[in-house]
Order: structure tokens, then C-alpha cells, then sequence
């Protein structure tokens, strides 16, 4: 199976709910930015409608910057922390999750206990494309662990919110290197020397998909390792994480392969960068530009002839023994 950067020909006959929902749960009081940044990205790469959950205080700003989409709140989460018997909160969420298609969970929302249950139970309770991102992984890695992660005997812990084995959805994690070696309890130079393996192996223990973003984002089914080598130092500036997650959260949801379609997102923001790096100068790259060159990255995809060279599939044919 070819699972390099590829786009499906659009469907000149569909409506907005032919390309699908994104919902995108993000942004504490002081993290409206995040929330842009991840929703604007989804809907730049082809979904037809984005619902955004995020703190009230966020709203009036984010209906100016953004009025192609449909907004949601919630009081400071941390007050109280989220309990499934708060039902206004619970029926709230559970409504929003019904509607979407692929939801992206974390950027902003902060490291703390209700940012964990938020994310335990998102991940309980819905079906579809879960992108789990930023906060939600770092408030996960504070309870739990991919312990003994470089060991050969590496076992997936049953208990583990993110274990996903013999369930009919996808799930996607999206650290970057420090967050990755909260999640093992690793130092980053053990886990930049070792990225090959451990994306492989969390990937295979846990039935997900995993991408951890460095110069040369991996990203691993279990099965085969995807080696990104579009992008560049423009990609190094705040907000740009968000960016991917909103666009992987897109791109998988009329994809017959998700990760094909998780590799197209890697690819293309790399892209992005790039193209906005030609132009602006690394220096001057914000994630704004980012999100200002995704069509210039989109349109090149198809005639791109540096795509073979840039992207590396590896694969490991014992991966299922």
C-alpha cells in the first residue's frame, strides 16, 4: 500500500456535511490563539463545517477573527473541575461529540485535573477521528506513563486511556519531543536518539497512530513508519502545532487510510512552511503565515516532483511478531 502525501479528488456534488465536522475542544482563558490556529487550519484543508468548544471568555474575540465557524463555551473548566454528574456540562459536550466527525482535544486547555477528565472522556465515550494534542497529553503523562516504552518487552497498559486495540475509530497523538518524554518518563535525548522505535512500538502496543513532531516528523501505524522531510526553522513558532492538528483532524475524514491521511497533513504543513519561508524569511514566519500558505501548499501537492524524494515510507516487516 502507497500511503504517501495523496488528496482525494474532491466531491464537486457534495455539501458541507459531505466533507465532515471537526471539533475542535480548546483555549483557557488566555489561549484563544491556539484555538484559531487549530480551527482555521481544518477548515483550510477541506472539512465542510468547524464547531469550536472552548472557555466563554474567548468567544467574542474569536466570532471577529473567525465567523466561518460555530461556537460553543464553557465557564472556566477549572472551576468546577469537570464531573460527568454536571449534566449541563455533560449534555453540552455529549451534543457536540454526536455531530462531529474527527475531534481535536487539548491545545490550550492547560495542565491540570479537568483538562485530564475532559480527555478521559472524550476518549470513552466517542467513536470518530480523535487528534490528541498538547494539554491533553500533558495533563495525561501526569497520571499515566507508556512505561518502559524502550524496553524489548514493551506491553501496552490496558488501563491507559489512550489504548485504543479492538475499537472501530482512530486515534491520534501529536507530541512534540518534550512532551513525548513526559509520556515515557524519558529524558529528550533519549527519546530524539530512539524516535524510530518508539514511535513504531506505542503505535503497534496501543493501536494508534502516532506522530512526533521533530526536523523529521515520524509518524507510525504500528505497521510502517512514514519519515517527513518537508519543512524547515519556520515551522519552530508558536501556534504551529495547532496548525497540524486542525489539519491532520481535516484530512483524515474522508480518507479511506487515515494514516495516508495523517502523513498528508505532515507533509503539507511542512510545505506550508516552506513556502512561507521562501517568501518571509524563516525569521518572520508566523503561524499566521502558516496558515497564509496552505493553498499554495495544496495546489503544489499534485504536480510537486520533490514529493518521493522528501517523504521516506520504511517498511518493517516484522512489526506484527
Amino acid at each position: 500500500m502507497n500511503y504517501n502525501p495523496h488528496l482525494n479528488k474532491r466531491n464537486e456534488k457534495g455539501n458541507k456535511g459531505t466533507f465532515g465536522q471537526v471539533l475542535v475542544i480548546a483555549g483557557n482563558e488566555s489561549m484563544s490563539g491556539c484555538v484559531y490556529f487549530c480551527a482555521m487550519a481544518a477548515l483550510r484543508s477541506g472539512c465542510g463545517m468547524v464547531n469550536i468548544f472552548t472557555d466563554r471568555n474567548n468567544i467574542e474575540s474569536l466570532k471577529v477573527l473567525m465567523p466561518e465557524a460555530i461556537f460553543d463555551w464553557f465557564d472556566n473548566i477549572k472551576h468546577p473541575v469537570f464531573d460527568e454528574k454536571d449534566t449541563f456540562f455533560k449534555d453540552k459536550l455529549d451534543r457536540l461529540l454526536k455531530k462531529a466527525d474527527s475531534v481535536v482535544i487539548g491545545p490550550g486547555l492547560g495542565i491540570r485535573e479537568d483538562t485530564l477528565k475532559i480527555t478521559e472522556y472524550v476518549l470513552k465515550n466517542y467513536d470518530g477521528n480523535i487528534i490528541v494534542d498538547a494539554d491533553a497529553l500533558n495533563s495525561i503523562s501526569v497520571k499515566y506513563k507508556f512505561a518502559n516504552a524502550l524496553s524489548e518487552d514493551f506491553k501496552a497498559d490496558t488501563n491507559h486511556p489512550l489504548y485504543n486495540k479492538e475499537k472501530n475509530r482512530t486515534v491520534i497523538i501529536t507530541p512534540h519531543i518534550l512532551e513525548l518524554a513526559r509520556l515515557c518518563s524519558l529524558k529528550t535525548e533519549e527519546v530524539k536518539q530512539n524516535l524510530d522505535d518508539l514511535a513504531m512500538k506505542i503505535a503497534k502496543e496501543y493501536g494508534i497512530i502516532t506522530v512526533f513532531k521533530d526536523s523529521s516528523t515520524r509518524v507510525s501505524d504500528g505497521v510502517d513508519l512514514f519519515v517527513n522531510k518537508s519543512g524547515n526553522s519556520s515551522l519552530s513558532t508558536a501556534g504551529s502545532g495547532d496548525i497540524l492538528a486542525g489539519m491532520i483532524a481535516s484530512l483524515v475524514i474522508n480518507e479511506e487510510y487515515p494514516f495516508r491521511g495523517v502523513n498528508t497533513a505532515v507533509y503539507l504543513h511542512g510545505r506550508s512552511g516552506e513556502f512561507a519561508g521562501k517568501e518571509l524569511t524563516a525569521f518572520c514566519v508566523t503561524a499566521r503565515n502558516i496558515l497564509e500558505y496552505m493553498p499554495k501548499a495544496f495546489s503544489a501537492l499534485k504536480i510537486d516532483d520533490r514529493i518521493y524524494n522528501n517523504c521516506v515510507i520504511l517498511e518493517v516487516m516484522n512489526a506484527s511478531k
